[in-house]
């Protein structure tokens, strides 16, 4: 049995596909030298996620593969709306950052932010956060931490785009 299915089966919940996913396009930022199947690359310096929105259009994405990405960031808020710009109803985006409680959170002086299993449940549905005030548009799908070893655990997160 893969490990999908054993997480599927035994957490009784269902995690969306990825890899050549029907209804748009596969983009992979941040993605240094990490080859992923039919996903488009997006990294420094040809585009800096900081600096300029991606370059396609609204709802044409199916899939935003995103690892050790967003703690490299200035603002991860703004970057998970221009994700949601550019997914599809659907379309899932597939985050792995650093544990805040890891030594991966802290052993690299480029990471900006630490996240732990509450990130997305508060940035999403906090009514006291007024400031930038976004309608999101994600539901979490699957928020685990996981690692080898305790130093290094990391956040795996799967969102998807919902009307």
């Amino acid at each position: 049995m893969d490990i999908k299915t054993l997480f599927e089966i035994g957490m009784d919940r269902e995690l969306g596909e990825c890899n050549d996913a029907p209804g748009g396009t596969i983009i992979n930022v941040g993605a240094g030298n990490k080859d992923i199947k039919n996903a488009i690359p997006f990294d420094y310096p040809e585009w800096d996620a900081d600096r300029e929105p991606l370059p396609l259009p609204d709802d044409s994405v199916a899939c935003i593969h995103a690892y050790h990405f967003l703690e490299h960031v200035q603002n991860p808020a703004a970057i998970l709306q221009e994700f949601q710009r550019v997914l599809h109803v659907g379309g899932v985006v597939n985050i792995v950052v650093p544990y805040y409680t890891s030594q991966m959170a802290a052993h690299d002086l480029d990471h900006k932010h630490v996240f732990c299993e509450e990130t997305w449940r508060v940035l999403f549905g906090n009514p006291y956060y007024d400031k930038n005030r976004v309608e999101w548009r994600f539901k979490i799908g699957v928020n685990v931490i996981m690692g080898i070893v305790e130093r290094n655990l990391a956040l795996i997160t799967q969102l998807v785009r919902v009307p």
